[in-house]
């Protein structure tokens, strides 16, 4: 592993601090609102500053998103490359992304935000989701190969699952005192594996 110059700790520094704080100014004021002046003053530096490390404040919030993206998705990767069944594949998914959200409620507005993107974002972002979609597919082809769950479109199902996931982790952001995580987990994973036929 290269050895990093005290620049270069400081720059990372400096640029995380800012993308954090643009997550905090996004979630108090709505994409929209968000400028880059506030950003600065949450992050404690000029306005200047920002300018150094990003372009302008569709890159800043274009990385801030990439940034929590990725770790969300090496979370959720870790999760899907387990050698367990697919049942607790599954539990361990949701697992990890209703913590990342608890975790990082901050990033809730930007994520929403960016679901459903338009121009420049959209090349940011509809890849990722697009393979996110993909990688849930393989992994619940396997699982019919195995015999582990019921043979159907895997696309769809993954789909299905990765949405109605979603829709749960949006709920308990948007709740004052959400059940326990296991509960939903549990929801979740008991609909996908049981159905809900009586």
């Amino acid at each position: 592993m290269p050895v990093r110059s005290k620049e270069d700790v400081v720059q990372e520094f400096r640029v995380q601090s800012i993308q954090d704080a643009a997550m905090r100014v996004i979630a108090r004021r709505g994409m929209s609102a968000a400028t880059m002046q506030e950003i600065a003053e949450e992050a404690g530096v000029a306005k200047g500053t920002i300018y150094l490390y990003f372009r302008d404040r569709e890159e800043l919030v274009e990385k801030t998103f990439d940034g929590a993206i990725t770790e969300l998705s090496g979370r959720i990767e870790t999760a899907l490359s387990s050698e367990a069944p697919f049942d607790q594949k599954l539990r361990a998914v949701l697992s990890a992304e209703i913590g990342f959200f608890r975790e990082h409620r901050e990033f809730f507005r930007l994520y929403i935000s960016l679901r459903r993107p338009e121009g420049r974002q959209k090349r940011t972002c509809e890849p990722r989701y697009r393979a996110r979609i993909e990688r849930m597919a393989a992994v619940l082809r396997q699982a019919m190969e195995r015999g582990e769950i019921r043979t159907m479109d895997p696309t769809r199902l993954a789909l299905f699952l990765i949405e109605g996931s979603d829709a749960i982790v949006i709920e308990r952001v948007l709740q004052e005192e959400p059940p326990p995580e296991q509960e939903d987990i549990d929801l979740i994973a008991g609909v996908i594996l049981e159905g809900i036929r009586q």
